[in-house]
C-alpha cells in the first residue's frame, strides 16, 4: 500500500467515524424533539380544557343564601353572584320543623329566572326559640334545562351574638 492510499483510508476512516457521531447526534436530537413535540400537544390539549371550563363557568349561576338581620326584622337573601342566568328557581328550608319563612316564600317562589348579580329577599319570623342554623336548598334548571340542585347551611349570626351576650 502505497503511502496515498493509506492517507486515502485513514480520511475515509474518519469521515465514517465523523458520520456515525452525527448520525447518533441527530437521532438523539429527533427523539428529544418528538418528547417536546408530545408535550407540547399534551400542553395543549390542558389549556383547551382550562378555556373550556371557563367559558362553561361564565354561564352558570353561583348561588349565595344568607339570613341576616336588619334593624329588628330577619330576611334570607338569595342571591345569584354568579355570571349565567337561572331558571325555575326554587328554594326551601330543610329539615326544619317550625320553618321562619313568611307567606311571601310562596309568591316569590319557584322564580322564574335569577338573571347574574341578583337577589330575592325573603323576609323571616326568627325569635327565641328558633334554631340558630337553618340548611335551605336552591335547585334551579340551566339554559339546557338541566336541573341542578344546592345546599347551604347558614347560621343566624345576629342571634348567635344576642345569645352569647
Amino acid at each position: 500500500m502505497s503511502k496515498y492510499e493509506i492517507i486515502s483510508s485513514l480520511v475515509s476512516l474518519l469521515a465514517i467515524v465523523v458520520s456515525s457521531v452525527s448520525l447518533i447526534r441527530t437521532r438523539k436530537l429527533a427523539k428529544e424533539q418528538l418528547e417536546l413535540e408530545r408535550v407540547t400537544a399534551e400542553l395543549s390539549k390542558l389549556q383547551i380544557e382550562s378555556i373550556e371550563l371557563e367559558k362553561a363557568d361564565k354561564i352558570k349561576p353561583k348561588f349565595n343564601v344568607s339570613l341576616t338581620k336588619l334593624g329588628k326584622s330577619y330576611s334570607f337573601y338569595i342571591s345569584n353572584t354568579g355570571q349565567g342566568s337561572a331558571f325555575d328557581v326554587r328554594f326551601e328550608l330543610v329539615d326544619c320543623e317550625n320553618s321562619p319563612l313568611c307567606s311571601d316564600v310562596e309568591e316569590k317562589f319557584p322564580h322564574p329566572e335569577m338573571k347574574p348579580n341578583t337577589r330575592v329577599k325573603l323576609i323571616a319570623a326568627i325569635c327565641l326559640g328558633s334554631p340558630l342554623k337553618y340548611q335551605a336548598k336552591i335547585t334551579w334548571k340551566d339554559l339546557e334545562k338541566e336541573s341542578h340542585e344546592e345546599l347551604f347551611l347558614g347560621h343566624c349570626i345576629a342571634r348567635v351574638v344576642r345569645c352569647l351576650n
